[in-house]
């Protein structure tokens, strides 16, 4: 049993995940925290949701939290709220009574609030426990950039929670080495890493492309940006670089959380060539984005995690055949192996952006062959094979003094 916090929609891992531990002989269920918008899983996994979709709209409640969460009322306020929060949490990840929860040989963590969830009942069982950390989350955000409130209250509560998890857990994985090096030294146990390849296999062609939906033409120039909005992504440099180059050129963001950032780029210069809003399922992404001229990859070394990022995004990005533009982080470059399958910056700034883009459009046709042959050694059945040999070692090492039920067909 895979848990995910999110609509198994938006996190694509968890997806390819899921469809791997089908593949390898057991009964797969995915537990997402809030239901997806649409069904694209196919028969590979089930999936059972605990809450409804999530609308993202903002209440005067969450505005009010959000001036709290920023200390406007001092320690009183921060103290209430973390007293509301608490309770909330508790009701969010009670062990769920309305909806058919079975019970599983192996848990599948990729939320570390889950694990609330499922412990007693692994404990119970005899069930082993793989928790998959998709980031360093202590390090998403610089001590000196986070609001007083998560500084003081809701970052040391997550610690907690994830140092118990990892504490606990038969097999910890992550996206990267140096992710598991930052994992290594605040927990002192290093994870496993299984990195964020895309899966072909699974890819299925919507009704139209990007550029149909945006409504392009041929002599247009397409960059794309995939992957949720995040703090580490430089996402207005990327849109003054736009306002640099000719008409002919625009830029896509796909993904979700660009609400944030929608009304300042609603205002800005280039607005008509920066489109919002596409959203597709993880299986469709790269068919989706295929039709585009160039990938950017727009991380930044913002944090100790955004340092050795090695997101979605860019796999799906080199699986699409896209010429990459990126900035300089060591995960990537790492990844790449030194082939040249775009332009590399060492700071992203919209002036030497501008100038990458249109080089990268230029040169396109020169860099498809290394970018192919890149995408057919990133592949995720390489990851897979060692997601398999990692579940079945961790299975076989409790076999003895819990026994499990066999995954369906072994």
């Amino acid at each position: 049993m895979s848990l995910t916090s999110l609509p198994l929609e938006a996190d694509s891992r968890a997806f390819r995940a899921a469809c791997g531990l089908a593949e390898a002989g057991f009964r797969s269920i995915v537990i997402e925290g809030r239901r997806s918008e649409q069904r694209f899983w196919g028969d590979a996994v089930e999936v059972v949701s605990l809450g409804p979709v999530s609308v993202g709209t903002r209440s005067p409640l969450r505005r009010a939290a959000s001036s709290l969460r920023d200390g406007q009322f001092g320690a009183i306020g921060e103290a209430a709220l973390y007293a509301a929060f608490r309770g909330y949490d508790w009701w969010r990840h009670r062990p769920p009574q309305s909806i058919a929860f079975p019970d599983a040989d192996l848990y599948y963590l990729h939320s570390f609030e889950m694990h609330r969830l499922v412990a007693l009942r692994a404990a119970r069982l005899g069930a082993r426990i793989v928790y998959d950390a998709h980031d360093f989350y202590r390090g998403i955000d610089p001590p000196e950039r986070q609001r007083s409130f998560d500084r003081n209250r809701l970052r040391p509560f997550f610690n907690r929670l994830e140092h118990r998890l990892v504490a606990e857990a038969d097999a910890v994985i992550t996206v990267s080495d140096g992710v598991a090096t930052l994992m290594e030294a605040a927990f002192g146990r290093r994870p496993v890493v299984i990195r964020n390849c895309h899966d072909v296999r699974f890819d299925q062609p919507g009704r139209s492309d990007l550029r149909q939906a945006i409504g392009l033409t041929a002599e247009d120039c397409l960059a794309v940006v995939v992957g949720n909005c995040k703090p580490g992504m430089a996402v207005m440099a990327a849109c003054d670089a736009m306002a640099l180059l000719p008409e002919r050129f625009h830029l896509a963001f796909v993904g979700r959380g660009y609400e944030e950032v929608a009304g300042e780029i609603g205002r800005h210069p280039a607005a008509h060539r920066l489109h919002l809003g596409h959203c597709v399922a993880p299986n469709r992404v790269v068919p989706f984005i295929a039709a585009a001229d160039l990938g950017l990859v727009l991380y930044e070394s913002y944090s100790e995690n955004y340092r050795y990022a090695l997101p979605n995004g860019f796999f799906q990005v080199v699986a699409a055949g896209l010429p990459v533009i990126r900035g300089r982080l060591p995960e990537i470059e790492a990844a790449v192996g030194g082939r040249e399958v775009g332009v590399c910056l060492d700071v992203i700034e919209a002036a030497g952006l501008a100038a990458a883009i249109a080089r990268g459009a230029e040169e396109a046709a020169r860099l498809w062959p290394a970018v192919a042959t890149l995408a057919h050694e990133l592949r995720w059945e390489r990851e897979a094979v060692r997601l398999r040999r990692l579940v079945e070692s961790v299975c076989d090492e409790h076999e003895a003094s819990a026994p499990a039920l066999a995954p369906a067909g072994k």
